[in-house]
C-alpha cells in the first residue's frame, strides 16, 4: 500500500488564528477546566498566563461550535503522550499551537489533525538545527539556498514536521529526521516509519497569516481497528519502543524553536 491511495486534501473546516494579546472578558477563565486553570497559575510570567488562558478559551469555543456542547462543560482528556481528545465526541479531531502572541486552532472530523505555527524571525543557527533534525535531502536543500532565504525555509519545514508528528499524537517521540516533508508550503503525502510500519499523512500550508508560517497535517489512520485516538497512539508507541527501546521517548525539543501541542 502507498500514499497514492489517499486524496491530497486536509479536512479542517475550522482553521483560525487567535491574537492572544487581545483583551478578554474577565470571566472567560471560568470556561476552563480546573486542570487548565492550575496549569495557567503555574506559569511564572503574567503575559504567559494570559496567553495560555486566551488560547485554551479560544480552543474550547471552537470545539463547542463543532460539538453542540457548552465550552465550559467540554471534557478534554490527554492521551498517554499528551495529545488531547474529546471522549464525548471522539470523531472531532483538533490541534492547538501557539508562538508568541499568535495561536492556530484546527478542528476537523476526517482524521487526526496536527497544526503548528511559528512567528517569523531570523534563525541564525538554521543549518546547525537542520543538520540534527532534517533528513539529509532536506538539509542539502536548505544548504543550497541563499542565506537570506534559509530562515523561512527552515521554519516552514519545521512546522510541517511538527504538524505531522502532532497528528500522530506522539510529538517529538518520533525523530523529526525520519520524516521527510520538504522545505516548501506545498500539499503532499508523507511517510512516517514507526514500529515496523509506515504511516501515511497529508501535509500542507495553513491559511496565510502575516508575520507567521504555519502548517496542517492529517493522518489517514486505520480508525476501524481502535476505539479511541488514545488506544491508537498507545499501540504505535509500544511498537516503536519494541523496535528501538528508549529512542521513541527521546523527546529532544529543538533549541530556538517553540514546541507546542
Amino acid at each position: 500500500m502507498n500514499g497514492s491511495g489517499y486524496a491530497l486534501s486536509i479536512d479542517a473546516p475550522v482553521c483560525r488564528y487567535v491574537d492572544l494579546d487581545l483583551r478578554l472578558d474577565p470571566d472567560c477563565e471560568r470556561e476552563l477546566s480546573e486542570e487548565e486553570r492550575v496549569r495557567a497559575s503555574r506559569l511564572h510570567f503574567g503575559i504567559d498566563r494570559e496567553r495560555f488562558i486566551a488560547a485554551h478559551v479560544a480552543l474550547r469555543r471552537a470545539l463547542a461550535e463543532q460539538s453542540a456542547l457548552r465550552a465550559d462543560t467540554l471534557c478534554l482528556v490527554c492521551g498517554p503522550f499528551g495529545k488531547p481528545w474529546m471522549p464525548e465526541r471522539p470523531r472531532i479531531r483538533f490541534s492547538l499551537s501557539h508562538s508568541h502572541a499568535l495561536a492556530l486552532i484546527a478542528v476537523g472530523t476526517r482524521g487526526p489533525l496536527g497544526a503548528d505555527v511559528e512567528h517569523l524571525r531570523p534563525v541564525p543557527d538554521a543549518l546547525t538545527l537542520a543538520e540534527r533534525h532534517f533528513t539529509p535531502r532536506e538539509y542539502e536543500a536548505l544548504l543550497a539556498l541563499p542565506a537570506a532565504r534559509r530562515g523561512l525555509a527552515f521554519l516552514t519545514c519545521w512546522t510541517r514536521k511538527e504538524a505531522c508528528l502532532k497528528a500522530i499524537g506522539l510529538g517529538l517521540r518520533v525523530r523529526p529526521d525520519t520524516v521527510e516533508v520538504g522545505l516548501w508550503p506545498e500539499l503532499r503525502s508523507v511517510e512516517v516509519p514507526l514500529g515496523g510500519r509506515i504511516l501515511w499523512l497529508v501535509v500542507g500550508p495553513a491559511p496565510a497569516r502575516a508575520g507567521s508560517v504555519a502548517s496542517l497535517a492529517e493522518w489517514r489512520a486505520p480508525e476501524t481497528l481502535f476505539d479511541t485516538p488514545e488506544a491508537l497512539s498507545q499501540m504505535l508507541a509500544m511498537q516503536a519502543l519494541r523496535a528501538n527501546p528508549g529512542a521513541a521517548f527521546a523527546g529532544d525539543p529543538v533549541r530556538g524553536v517553540e514546541v507546542a501541542r
